[in-house]
């Protein structure tokens, strides 16, 4: 029996360097926090750079919008959603 297994992030997906807009939103915020922090480019620069690599190695065989999904799971609020009910996900015992 053959698992369902999802395709690798395909070019039409990726923006710049391989990454979603997700990713860049969160390198450009990266940039910014640590420049109005240190004021240096010597700390910010390969701050930045090893922050890309370590979401290339995340993002790794992961399906599509892996990274806008695990932000909205991280935020979203932790209570029972009454929609959820209505559509029939949940059923009471």
């Amino acid at each position: 029996m053959k698992q369902h297994c999802y395709p690798r992030i395909s070019g039409k997906e990726k923006l710049v360097l391989g990454l979603e807009l997700w990713d860049l939103l969160l390198l450009q915020f990266t940039l910014m926090g640590l420049l109005l922090v240190t004021g240096s480019l010597l700390i910010t620069l390969p701050a930045v750079t090893g922050l890309y690599f370590v979401i290339r190695a995340f993002k790794r065989n992961k399906a599509r919008f892996y990274t806008e999904r695990f932000i909205r799971f991280l935020v979203r609020p932790r209570r029972f959603n009454l929609k959820d009910e209505n559509k029939g996900e949940l059923k009471s015992a």
